[in-house]
């Protein structure tokens, strides 16, 4: 039944803000006037998957939720108090939308990872089974600091990453939007002009004329099929075997294959040591942080990894059967980490250290690409100036000719 939030004066004349569940607005109303309220408004909350229709939940709020959430259970708040005073403070409309749902089934007994289960794509694998060994083992407030840490991690790798291919994302959207520009308001006047002075043209000249004055037709058609293609190319990357395909084609630039390795390394070590810290089993933990991989081949081949493991096999000799994914330094340093009883903590170091690698890698591609970038806009400008110029030369001698004869 759908959630709504409720203000009502009680019989002392305080007024009472909370949310209440019922079947509709009209039902609540009646519920509370049977519990002796005079009701100033009831409003629907949102709950569950209506909930997601707008709006999302980033990294830095999860991880700011976590590590609230822990601060103030230390403190002795319940957790029904805890999520309460986080609900005031929330100013995304999504969380607090959750949060509010949060409340009202802590309050109603359900657990905290049954209620977050039902919000799974804004709750990862990774986030719901640490809360629920959490829960189990009760240790709650230290899964939450395991998650706050994970999570802000998350967010600064993934920062890097965004902060590193800005600037090659600006400068290919600047470069399309001057072609997009050019070819929608430049190139059809420059066409009307030039194509009925009946002149000798180059080929190309001509042809780019010809498309132009197409354009200066048809500009509304032109319009719908390049947004359309530049949504059907948003569509193919947002479905998983498109996706898939674009990593597989990725995989085989040898600069990018290395870095794609190392991202998807780290994000399994991280994920896995995060798991293990939080009591859950290895061979949930293996096949939850399997899923965290991007590269589909790598995580077809890590899927054999939990039957390995339930076997009896330890965890660096089912990696070492994956040489070619997982590098060598990796397996030997699981395999000192398993020795000495640390797996744990040498999975973290792990994380940290394919973290900084590509770090650097990402800046030195970034330094490579930079140059390249400016090269191909000096050759599509320089290009689109000879072409549009061609036809003026042209012009020119064509009136001196008719000048001397």
């Amino acid at each position: 039944m759908p959630l709504y939030n409720y203000k009502a004066r009680d019989k002392k004349g305080k007024v009472i803000e909370d949310t209440i569940q019922a079947a509709s607005r009209e039902d609540a109303a009646s519920s509370l006037k049977a519990d002796g309220l005079a009701v100033l408004t009831v409003r629907d909350l949102e709950t569950g998957l209506s909930s997601l229709r707008s709006g999302k939940v980033s990294l830095a709020e999860k991880a700011s939720f976590c590590r609230f959430t822990a601060t103030m259970l230390r403190a002795g708040l319940s957790l029904h108090e805890a999520v309460e005073i986080i609900k005031q403070e929330s100013e995304n409309k999504k969380m607090k939308k959750i949060l509010a749902d949060i409340a009202f089934q802590i309050r109603k007994g359900r657990s905290l990872s049954g209620v977050l289960s039902g919000y799974k794509d804004i709750f990862d694998p990774v986030f719901l089974t640490m809360i629920k060994a959490g829960e189990e083992s009760g240790t709650l407030e230290q899964s939450l600091d395991y998650l706050a840490k994970q999570l802000s991690a998350s967010y600064d790798f993934s920062q890097k990453i965004k902060g590193s291919l800005m600037y090659p994302a600006v400068i290919i959207g600047a470069m399309f939007a001057e072609g997009l520009l050019m070819l929608v308001f430049v190139l059809p006047k420059i066409s009307e002009v030039f194509l009925k002075m009946n002149l000798k043209l180059p080929v190309t000249t001509r042809l780019l004329l010809q498309f132009g004055l197409f354009v200066s037709t048809h500009l509304i058609l032109v319009l719908v099929a390049i947004f359309s293609l530049a949504g059907l190319a948003f569509l193919a990357i947002w479905l998983k075997s498109t996706r898939d395909m674009l990593f597989r084609l990725l995989a085989k630039i040898p600069v990018l294959k290395k870095m794609m390795s190392q991202i998807d390394v780290a994000r399994f070590a991280r994920t896995l040591s995060v798991l293990l810290k939080s009591g859950v089993p290895i061979i949930d933990a293996l096949g939850i942080a399997t899923d965290s991989l991007n590269q589909p081949d790598l995580r077809n081949q890590a899927k054999k990894f939990t039957a390995g493991v339930s076997k009896g096999k330890s965890l660096s000799e089912v990696l070492s059967q994956a040489q070619t994914s997982f590098p060598q330094i990796m397996i030997q340093t699981i395999k000192t980490g398993e020795k000495t009883g640390s797996l744990e903590q040498v999975l973290q170091e792990l994380a940290e250290f394919y973290e900084n690698e590509v770090d650097y890698q990402l800046k030195r591609v970034t330094s490579l690409i930079e140059p390249v970038l400016m090269l191909l806009i000096g050759i599509v400008v320089g290009a689109m100036v000879i072409m549009i110029i061609a036809p003026i030369y042209s012009i020119v001698g064509g009136l001196q000719e008719s000048i001397k004869h």
